[in-house]
């Protein structure tokens, strides 16, 4: 049986269950609270790294799902007792018709599109991709050919589900152009690819993810 979700930041409860649909689309593991106020997003594993980081990528499709229905979401990491010591909490912030940009994201979040025929060059797609991670608060630094570290401005729980949410409109955005950019799949120590980036990276900038263009 279908359970009724309650209406939401002024949708009606079944284009609710639309955003939710999509804020799950690649981070099944997290959990959800609807409130007529607010939608909650809570962690499986709360003292998980990995499980925040799918918190920020259940959290970015979530926001383009609302700005796809003109709501523009006002949202508060690690709120506190206030939403019930949730991960996330998004809010109505206002209404916004959805601009050209979200409309593209949108797009490649429901076709999970990975139409590349030939391996792309780096070098033609880095401004857009490092543009992406800025909007979320973030930065690309290359290392290789085809390699990309996500980094942000500091450490803890909220950088890492800030993390997920960079990673998550960087390769939705590499969607729009038709690149496959994918997390890598091999185990990556961070404390020693911090270690390694710090001559360059300085103690700024804090590494978070390894990306691929390609197959992880």
């Amino acid at each position: 049986m279908t359970i009724a979700l309650p209406n939401s930041l002024g949708l009606a409860g079944e284009d609710v269950r639309g955003v939710l649909a999509l804020a799950r689309a690649a981070a099944p593991g997290v959990r959800f609270e609807v409130r007529p106020e607010q939608i909650e997003l809570h962690t499986t594993a709360p003292d998980s790294r990995e499980a925040r980081v799918a918190c920020g990528v259940a959290l970015l499709n979530a926001r383009l799902a609302l700005q796809g229905h003109g709501i523009r979401p006002l949202v508060t990491l690690l709120p506190g007792p206030s939403a019930n010591d949730a991960a996330a909490a998004v809010r109505l912030g206002g209404y916004q018709e959805p601009s050209a940009d979200v409309l593209a994201l949108l797009h490649a979040l429901r076709t999970n599109r990975r139409t590349w025929t030939t391996f792309p060059e780096l070098a033609s797609c880095r401004g857009l991709l490092s543009r992406a991670a800025e909007v979320e608060r973030a930065w690309l630094h290359v290392t290789g050919g085809t390699e990309l570290v996500l980094c942000t401005f500091n450490q803890g729980a909220a950088a890492e589900i800030r993390a997920g949410q960079a990673m998550q409109r960087v390769v939705l955005t590499a969607g729009t152009v038709g690149i496959a950019v994918s997390p890598a799949l091999d185990p990556i120590s961070l404390s020693a690819l911090r270690a390694d980036l710090r001559p360059c990276l300085g103690n700024t900038l804090v590494p978070q993810l390894v990306l691929r263009l390609g197959a992880g």
